[in-house]
């Protein structure tokens, strides 16, 4: 059996020798002179050891500073740490235990306590270890419904607002980086890893307000008025109020109350030039003043329909400029100390790569619920529930040809159609079976909703071909919409079939008229982009036909 392994820190060699002599037999022993060294040595091999002692009394780095830098970069979550040392003084010891020592043990040693010592305190620490890995896995499920809730709230506001939900994906992101620099960085705001979890999680949500806004000032493609701005600025207040008017017992839920203060104050300003309220300093919680500048150097980094997207260089200077108001001096620091990495870690979010995995997240949650009725988040009646089984495709779970042509294909105010086509369908299916073809399907649906909002429809018209009806759509973002499609489909892999490739062709048309002769457009669009595979093609009508 391979020994659990211990690291001696101590600078004297006479200690160090001794030491190994009473551990030597029963533990793998590792030496440092110095507390340098140790944190050296840590820095690389930290998860090979059960435990460390450490001296007090060193030159370079003291045991107090190591046990600090230790504690601050939550190193002890893999091992404990015993300090040792001839002074025995209880301002000695309290300070050790305050920074995360698991026990103490005052020289000169005896050999018998030293190793019972050791022992009981590996078998304690291992113990805890357990209890807090149940307890995490208890608490497992109940973490994950909590962030798909909120997920499925915060891509409401999103879909609402013509986007996908990669806004709250990359504020989570550089929420999280941000909490972990600030807590590496100081003590000012002690916030545990539960904390940063917590506000990471919450901070999806800090746009909730939005669902309030009217329609035509939240998408409006150019600068809003005074008198929208003001429309606008109400969503931050309005947030709040709707999770403080939860039932009293939800309120009480630490992600309801971190959420609340993200959603009011996430656009107060360190200076006091914010709203709602005019919040100065620290009188912000520090939840939304790190979600704020989240939000903003997404923002700027991010197109939308008023914009183009800036640099990462370029949004760093205007931030740090002040040119999107003040923010925290300490936070600024962070933003600038974590600035490659966070290039990084959002590319991984925003990429395809990122897509595929968050399609792969959302495979098998989707809520099907949402696409038998366009009314409001209602629950389905007994009615609708026969309509359901009328007009849902049993394969895919979207809506059905019958459904089309009951509800669209009459319809003159059509604004936006598009025909999806799988490339090479009939080549899976002669080469693998029709099961999985029927599983293609599933995944080409699937991924297809996660990629639209509430308010469209998405039909399997027949066979592999799908068709999805927009309505009040902006012409920019239905463009960026269909190649989201057509790039989510060509990462898709089946567990069971990971050699397919898949595919589409896809065709649009954007402008107002009669859905059978948009339909035919697109159609057209289709074939086209059929002829390269594997591609969008769009025609965006000059004036309305029909």
């Amino acid at each position: 059996m391979e020994k659990q392994k211990i690291l001696i820190v101590d600078d004297s060699e006479m200690n160090r020798a001794l030491l190994v002599d009473i551990l030597d037999d029963q533990y793998d022993v590792v030496e440092a002179e110095n507390g340098t060294e140790a944190v050296s040595i840590l820095s690389q091999h930290r998860t090979d050891f059960s435990l460390l002692l450490l001296d007090i009394m060193m030159p370079e780095m003291d045991g107090f500073e190591v046990l600090a830098y230790i504690n601050k970069y939550h190193w002890n979550d893999t091992f404990a740490v015993i300090m040792i040392s001839a002074d025995d003084s209880p301002q000695n010891i309290k300070r050790a235990y305050d920074l995360g020592a698991f026990d103490y043990i005052s020289r000169p040693f005896d050999p018998t306590i030293v190793q019972r010592r050791i022992s009981n305190t590996m078998f304690l620490y291992a113990r805890q270890q357990r209890l807090e890995k149940i307890i995490a896995e208890q608490f497992s499920e109940q973490e994950k419904n909590n962030k798909l809730m909120i997920s499925i709230l915060s891509h409401i506001v999103e879909f609402r607002n013509g986007e996908s939900g990669l806004h709250v994906l990359r504020v989570n992101a550089i929420t999280k980086c941000l909490l972990k620099q600030l807590t590496r960085k100081t003590d000012k705001y002690p916030l545990s890893k539960a904390d940063i979890s917590l506000i990471s999680t919450a901070s999806a949500l800090h746009d909730i307000g939005k669902i309030s806004i009217p329609g035509e000032i939240l998408n409006k493609p150019g600068r809003l008025t005074p008198e929208e701005f003001e429309v606008m600025k109400t969503h931050s207040a309005i947030g709040s109020q709707m999770l403080l008017e939860l039932p009293a017992e939800q309120q009480e839920a630490p992600i309801v109350q971190v959420a609340s203060e993200i959603c009011r104050w996430h656009h107060e300003r360190y200076d006091g030039k914010g709203y709602p309220d005019g919040l100065q300093g620290e009188e912000i919680p520090i939840s939304a003043q790190v979600v704020a500048l989240a939000d903003v150097y997404d923002a700027l980094t991010s197109e939308r329909c008023y914009k183009k997207a800036y640099t990462h260089e370029d949004a760093l200077k205007m931030i740090l400029e002040g040119q999107c108001g003040t923010f925290n001096p300490l936070l600024l620091e962070c933003l600038q100390e974590i600035a490659d990495t966070l290039s990084t870690e959002l590319t991984d979010v925003s990429t395809e790569q990122g897509l595929k995995n968050n399609i792969q997240a959302v495979r098998g949650k989707i809520d099907y619920d949402r696409l038998f009725s366009y009314e409001k988040y209602t629950v389905l009646s007994r009615k609708q529930r026969h309509l359901q089984l009328l007009y849902i495709d049993s394969l895919t779970n979207v809506y059905n040809r019958r459904y089309y042509d009951e509800h669209f294909e009459s319809a003159e105010d059509a604004e936006a159609v598009v025909v999806i086509d799988a490339d090479n369908f009939k080549q899976i299916n002669d080469n693998y079976g029709h099961a999985a073809g029927d599983t293609v399907l599933q995944g080409i649906a699937q991924t297809i909703l996660s990629c639209v909002r509430k308010s469209d429809a998405v039909i399997r018209y027949g066979g592999d071909e799908f068709v999805i009806v927009f309505s009040n759509i902006p012409a920019d973002v239905f463009k960026k919409k269909l190649e989201r499609i057509r790039a989510a489909i060509d990462l898709l892999t089946i567990e069971k079939y990971p050699e397919i490739h898949i595919s589409v062709s896809i065709g649009g048309v954007y402008g107002k008229g009669k859905t059978k002769e948009l339909f035919t457009v697109a159609d057209n669009m289709m074939y086209q982009a059929k002829a390269r595979k594997n591609f969008v093609t769009i025609q965006f009508l000059s004036a309305d036909i029909g």
